[in-house]
């Protein structure tokens, strides 16, 4: 295949997977420097809800981190006005997070960079091999 390095010592499919994940990693970067984020920020602005309210624990379980460290990353945001913060009168332990519109903002920024590189990525796909590369990469997801 051109273009497909052969390093005998890993697998072909594993092999391609880091390259595929070398180039969203690159992107990522870019977006952040873009955007002025940490990768940490970035991934918590996405994982929030464009016009709803989260609390800490249910971002931290989308996010697949500790929820002490999505408070520590919530904090940094709400500290930069991107996240507004607000307190449960019948639970005063919860609070929500809300994007406020300069996060708002961002988010959409961000998601409009990442779709680019989605289109990027599947630019040499036909719509037929996208729909089926997508049912692959769910199948390989759900098997773990």
């Amino acid at each position: 295949m051109k273009g497909v390095p052969q390093n005998h010592a890993v697998p072909l499919l594993i092999g391609l997977i880091r390259i595929i994940r070398g180039f969203c990693q690159r992107q990522e970067r870019e977006t952040c420097h873009k955007l002025g984020l940490t990768a940490s920020q970035l991934a918590f602005l996405l994982a929030m809800p464009e016009q709803a309210e989260f609390n800490v624990q249910q971002v931290s379980e989308i996010m697949g981190l500790s929820p002490s460290r999505a408070s520590r990353v919530a904090d940094s945001l709400v500290r930069r006005s991107l996240l507004s913060r607000r307190t449960v009168d019948s639970d005063r332990r919860i609070q929500l997070l809300a994007l406020t519109l300069a996060g708002r903002t961002k988010w959409q920024a961000a998601r409009a960079l990442l779709v680019e590189c989605e289109e990027k990525l599947l630019s040499k796909l036909t719509a037929q091999g996208s729909r089926e590369l997508e049912e692959i990469l769910k199948t390989l997801v759900n098997a773990w």
